[in-house]
């Protein structure tokens, strides 16, 4: 139930957004700046962020600048934005006019649903690497390039990646064939200029070990390194854990991409595997609460 606040509240936007623009005119009412552009795209691209992240990616870790652009900008009909699910606090994404300003050749995202905790782990794991200064490109941003033929290879060949193969089926270049009409798309594509390119997949629940194993043979067939962030349960999957007398192999054995027995991985292996770090923390005391529910026992 709207209490009057609330009512209020909105009735004030509604006639700011009618008003004041979208902060690239004169007369708007605030100007858009640098930062504010950044987000737009940062938001389209990886379709929802919370508070924290935005301020730490578009502000320098100032929360309350972040905050107050994140109100212009919602008032001005570029952002959505949400404080309904507790543990995330506020969250953001765009809407079609935010996403047609923000320049990324992206639809606005759909509304964020029951896959939020994903949605923002995956962009917590693609921010820091932005940060690192490596090039990412995002699921939404993988689909819409393999959509258009030849595009995933210009793009590749664009951000140098040496040795892009050309005339690649849609889904056999970004993606992986997971069987004879299934494609699967990895969360996150990390590209090392003159070294080629990874997918890497943020895991917070272990798979049907069936359809993992098809997974980790697609990335084989392909020759393609992935890098796996997981849980703990995900990692126990993946790689295995001790037992009573001897180590139990994952499914990272089974399938030949991890040594048997528990030995340290190859570190120029297809498969890599590593426990999921997690910069917010309210994401991460989710997450955390989210891998506690798939524990085992020793």
């Amino acid at each position: 139930m709207e209490t009057r606040a609330t009512g209020v509240y909105r009735e004030r936007a509604e006639r700011r957004r009618r008003t004041r623009g979208t902060g690239e005119a004169r007369g708007d009412g605030w100007q858009r700046t640098e930062e504010d552009e950044q987000l737009l795209r940062l938001a389209t691209r990886y379709s929802t962020l919370t508070l924290h992240q935005a301020a730490y990616a578009c502000w320098d870790g100032r929360i309350e600048a972040a905050r107050l652009r994140i109100r212009l900008m919602t008032e001005a009909g570029l952002l959505h934005r949400s404080a309904d699910v507790r543990w995330a606090g506020t969250v953001v994404w765009t809407t079609e006019r935010g996403a047609q300003i923000a320049g990324t050749g992206l639809s606005a995202p759909n509304r964020p649903g029951e896959r939020l905790l994903h949605r923002l782990a995956l962009a917590d794991v693609g921010l820091r690497q932005e940060a690192d200064g490596h090039t990412v490109l995002t699921e939404r941003e993988i689909r819409t390039a393999e959509a258009v033929p030849g595009r995933a290879t210009e793009l590749l060949a664009e951000l140098g990646a040496p040795r892009v193969p050309v005339g690649a089926r849609r889904g056999d270049l970004l993606a992986v064939r997971a069987g004879a009409h299934a494609v699967h798309w990895p969360d996150l594509v990390l590209v090392l200029p003159g070294r080629g390119y990874s997918a890497v997949e943020v895991e917070l629940t272990p798979k049907p070990r069936g359809t993992l194993r098809s997974i980790l043979r697609a990335y084989r067939a392909a020759g393609r390194r992935v890098f796996y962030l997981g849980t703990e349960p995900v990692v126990r999957q993946l790689q295995g854990r001790p037992g009573p007398e001897d180590w139990i192999d994952g499914v990272g054995q089974e399938v030949g991409l991890l040594p048997p027995g528990g030995a340290a991985p190859v570190p120029d292996g297809l498969l890599q595997v590593r426990v999921l770090r997690v910069a917010d923390p309210a994401v991460a005391a989710q997450v955390a609460r989210h891998a506690y529910r798939y524990r085992r026992p020793a």
